[in-house]
Order: structure tokens, then C-alpha cells, then sequence
């Protein structure tokens, strides 16, 4: 027999209303406390709800992680170790196999919850850190998080892959031959980056890069800003639809730059006579060096490095 949408509607009314007076009574009696509607139904989360949990691991060279919702670190350290901060009621299970360390969880996510100001939040996730010597090199990574923050420093892998749905990226101190990022909704920040090959898939954020080298670089953003500052690259791709483009830096080779909406501003430490270049502009100025043109600017040299710039609407300005 079908539910009717009127039954329906008085339970879930019902069920705010629950989470209302708890929430009033966890207020007013100074508690710490939180209401969650769970697939299990209405759970109080408390302080010691959130369980810690530590294991010692052996030595891998592989990581294939699969998580739905979790902030997730990988640490330099001179062992191999696993921390857990979690939900009793929720899983997040782990092995290492085959010289792979292989870490899932399922989906934290709830409707909504209530907290003491009666809020809406997410069920606070789980908090995952891993370490590994800071020495290891890695061969293969795959790191997939819908819904949570990722943070890696000094690791040197050949080919790493990370995707992600709803979350911030910050990658320090990284050697790698091949690097490939996904990003939904979120910023990517990265410091002494050093990859052969990189590609980079963003919905919506901010894109920073200090300190990036690659031979190749293809670098798409739908919404947000890119920024590289001391940037040396040997091939360069880079599409915006929406969001200004500085690079500080060296191109060589043939760099491509495509924008949409947006300024973007070069500020290269390539000699002009170096770099052959061809800027064209619907709507906005083009600055060269501060000189001024109209639509379009160009520029031969006896050079094999190339910059081509397309701009639909924005400014243009590069300095030698």
C-alpha cells in the first residue's frame, strides 16, 4: 500500500520537531550535542560518538583510496602508520595487498542535521591520516573523495590520480611523472610541484600553483581563477570559462591560452625576441610590454616557443 504524501509529510514534520526539542534541551543545559536523521534513524551525536583508532601497517607502494565523505592527509614520517577519527556507526575499512593499500568507506552523508543552534550541517566526517616514509616512492595512486578535503606533502609517485567531487586540494613538495586532478567544487593549491605530465579538470574554484615545472600542462576551469607563479613549463594548454588567468613565469614550446570571461596577465621571464606570439582580443585591451593594441597583437621571432591567447571578453596584458 502506498504512503500518501500527507502521511509523509506529517512524519518528517514530526521528525523536525524531535530534532527541535532536543537541540532546545541540549541548549539550555549547556550540553555538546547534535541531532541526526541517519538511514537508522534519529541518533544523538556526542563527544565520545567520535571514536579515534590507530594501526601500524606494512610497507606498500601502491594506494587505491575510495571514500564518500572524509578529509584525508598523507603525512611524511619514517613509518607506515593509519589514524581514523570517525562516527562509531560508521565504517571505513582498510588492507594492504598485493604491495597496495586499499582504504573505502561508505557515505556519511545524511539529509541534514541539527545542532544547538539549530542549524544545518553535515554529519561531521571522518578525519583519515596516513603516514608513510618520507623516502618511499610510489608507484601507482588512486585517490577518489566525493565530499572532504585532501592534503599531501613530499611524496614522490610515478603516476598519481586524484578525484574528487565537493572539497579543497593542497598538494606540497610533489614529484611525480604523471598528475591528474578532477575537481567538482573546490580549490587546488600546490607548492613545488614537479610533474612530467599534468592535467587538471576543475567545475568551479580557485586554481594556485607555487613553484610548478612540467613538461606538459593541460589545465581546464570552468569557474575560478588560475594562478601559477614561478612556472616553467615545455607545452602549455590552458581553457577558462570564467576567471582571470596570471601566470609568473617561463613558456616554452607552445603554450595556449583560452579565455572566455576573464583578464589574464603574463609576466615572463622570456626574452621577446625568444617567443613568437599571436594575441587576439574581442573585447578588452591588449598591453604588451605597455605599449597598446587594438584586437590584436603579434610578434615573430626566430624561435622554436610559441604563445597563442584568445580572449573573448577581458583584459590582456603581458610583460617581458
Amino acid at each position: 500500500m502506498k504512503t500518501s504524501k500527507k502521511t509523509m509529510t506529517l512524519i518528517a514534520s514530526t521528525m523536525i520537531v524531535i530534532g527541535i526539542i532536543f537541540g532546545a534541551a541540549g541548549l539550555l543545559s549547556g550540553a555538546n550535542l547534535s541531532i541526526v536523521n541517519t538511514k537508522d534513524g534519529i541518533k544523538v551525536i556526542k563527544t565520545e560518538d567520535r571514536i579515534e583508532e590507530e594501526f601500524s601497517l606494512p610497507s606498500f607502494t601502491n594506494i587505491n583510496i575510495n571514500l564518500a565523505d572524509a578529509d584525508i592527509e598523507i603525512i611524511p614520517s619514517n613509518e607506515y602508520r593509519l589514524e581514523i577519527e570517525r562516527l562509531k556507526w560508521t565504517e571505513v575499512k582498510h588492507e594492504v595487498e598485493n604491495d597496495t593499500f586499499v582504504l573505502t568507506g561508505e557515505n556519511q552523508k545524511s539529509d541534514s542535521i541539527f545542532l544547538m543552534n539549530l542549524s544545518f550541517k553535515n554529519i561531521p566526517k571522518p578525519i583519515i591520516k596516513i603516514y608513510v616514509p618520507r623516502d618511499t616512492k610510489f608507484s601507482d595512486i588512486s585517490l577518489v573523495n566525493k565530499f572532504g578535503d585532501i592534503r599531501l606533502v613530499e611524496m614522490a609517485v610515478d603516476k598519481m590520480d586524484i578525484y574528487a567531487n565537493d572539497g579543497d586540494i593542497v598538494i606540497k613538495d610533489l614529484q611525480s611523472n604523471e598528475l591528474t586532478i578532477e575537481n567538482g567544487f573546490g580549490d587546488i593549491t600546490g607548492s613545488k610541484v614537479k610533474t612530467a605530465k599534468l592535467h587538471v579538470e576543475m567545475n568551479d574554484g580557485d586554481a594556485e600553483f607555487n613553484g610548478l615545472e612540467a613538461a606538459s600542462t593541460v589545465f581546464n576551469n570552468k569557474f575560478g581563477d588560475i594562478t601559477f607563479k614561478d612556472f616553467l613549463s615545455q607545452e602549455l594548454t590552458i581553457k577558462s570559462n570564467d576567471g582571470d588567468i596570471d601566470i609568473q613565469g617561463k613558456l616554452l614550446g607552445n603554450s595556449s591560452i583560452h579565455s572566455s570571461f576573464g583578464d589574464i596577465d603574463l609576466k615572463l621571464s622570456n626574452k621577446e625576441s625568444e617567443l613568437s606570439y599571436t594575441i587576439r582580443n574581442q573585447f578588452g585591451d591588449i598591453s604588451i610590454n605597455d605599449n597598446n593594441f587594438d584586437a590584436k597583437a603579434t610578434h615573430k621571432a626566430n624561435s622554436e616557443h610559441r604563445l597563442d591567447i584568445v580572449s573573448n571578453d577581458g583584459d590582456v596584458q603581458v610583460d617581458f
